[in-house]
């Protein structure tokens, strides 16, 4: 049996459909992320290269005096060269002796010197520098050349007065030591240079010879002095 609800039943049901229908699921909107920003990266600071320092090209005189027997003169000087990566090539030293009457120029045959090497330089002076009261030494370099040479290391010598030992104005003799290197077959100059006990140059000498097939040679240098010395040296170099 079929039941009548009438039209306020009706309505109600109608307007319960109606809100049914209109219902629905209520979505929550999604929150944006944000974008990362790319981390920035890292640049190796580029690190200057340091500025060698200029060398110091120069050859100082450290010491320089002579020595006198009869009418023989060795004027002599002490150089150091104060560049630590450049030999110096062609070096000339140049003496003015000094006279009563006046003054002579004489010069000492080239010489090279490795980067901090000290070497001493003399010539034999004869009857042109007789009477010689004092001495000046002036250096000039040929060139500059970057790195060292071979060289030979000097040391201590000894003093020996020859015979006659002495003469007009001073004493002859020898200085003998020991000197090493490795210049086998080459022609090489010895120089000998003697002070006082405060140091002032009294004299010296020089000779040439061929440096043996050896690390090491016994050396014997003539020598000429104006006093008797507290002490020697040895130097040696090749002879350009």
């Amino acid at each position: 049996m079929l039941t009548w609800h009438g039209p306020r039943a009706l309505a109600a049901t109608a307007l319960l459909l109606t809100a049914a229908g209109c219902g629905g699921t209520t979505s929550q909107g999604a929150t944006a992320t944000p974008a990362r920003s790319p981390l920035a990266s890292a640049t190796a600071a580029a690190t200057a290269s340091p500025t060698p320092a200029p060398d110091n090209q120069q050859v100082a005189i450290v010491n320089s005096g002579f020595g006198a027997f009869d009418l023989q003169v060795y004027p002599i000087a002490v150089l150091h060269n104060l560049a630590s990566t450049h030999t110096a090539r062609e070096v000339i030293v140049s003496f003015t002796v000094k006279l009563s009457s006046g003054s002579y120029q004489i010069a000492a045959e080239p010489v090279s010197l490795a980067p901090g090497e000290t070497l001493g330089v003399t010539v034999l002076c004869t009857d042109s520098c007789e009477g010689a009261t004092g001495i000046v030494a002036t250096t000039k370099v040929g060139s500059w050349v970057a790195g060292g040479l071979g060289v030979i290391v000097g040391g201590a010598g000894s003093w020996t007065c020859g015979s006659p030992c002495a003469g007009s104005r001073g004493y002859q003799g020898d200085v003998t030591g020991t000197l090493s290197g490795d210049l086998a077959g080459m022609l090489v100059g010895l120089t000998a240079v003697c002070v006082s006990s405060g140091g002032a140059i009294v004299g010296g000498g020089l000779v040439s010879t061929v440096w043996p097939d050896a690390a090491s040679a016994p050396a014997s240098v003539p020598a000429l002095v104006t006093a008797q010395p507290a002490s020697c040296q040895l130097y040696g170099t090749e002879v350009s």
